[in-house]
């Protein structure tokens, strides 16, 4: 028996797109899948996904990816829509209920919120930044990790396969 209503967040980058995979391990038949990207509305979450982004290459073709317009920007939530519903368009096929949402604002406390909203599990990546970087940026996995109504699958960069 699976959960009905999965929140997976997204940031962007080829890894993060890791959760999604995991999602569906846990999901039950036809379940809910509920795909979050964050447009930071600050300067530091925003670095983060920068810095996050240009480790990986674009998830896709469009070069709108990172995003550097400011989060109000209507053109940048529509890119960002698209590439979620690109990356999440084989879950609907396979038979869960996919629905996407491009949400600004400050990136922990965002998906929080929306994890309040009936969700069973929070499913996310981490890219196991340390020193400096985590100090500078900080923990968006830990951060919803402590606040999170619900519980929260956490894939740790190390547990995913370098890419050939």
């Amino acid at each position: 028996m699976g959960y009905d209503r999965v929140l997976v967040t997204l940031d962007g980058s080829k890894f993060a797109e890791i959760a999604l995979e995991h999602a569906i391990k846990i999901a039950s038949p036809g379940a809910n899948i509920h795909v979050l990207s964050v447009m930071a509305q600050d300067a530091i979450s925003e670095m983060a996904s920068l810095v996050s982004a240009v480790a990986q290459p674009p998830a896709t073709e469009d070069q709108t990816w990172p995003p550097i317009q400011k989060p109000d920007d209507p053109r940048a939530a529509h890119a960002r829509e698209g590439y979620l519903r690109q990356v999440s368009d084989w879950l609907a096929q396979a038979g869960y209920d996919v629905t996407v949402e491009v949400r600004p604002g400050s990136v922990i406390e965002t998906i929080v919120s929306v994890a309040q909203d009936g969700f069973q599990i929070i499913v996310m990546a981490t890219h196991g930044r340390s020193g400096i970087a985590r100090v500078a940026l900080g923990s968006v996995a830990e951060g919803v990790l402590h606040r999170s109504p619900c519980p929260v699958l956490i894939i740790p960069a190390r547990a995913v396969p370098p890419q050939a």
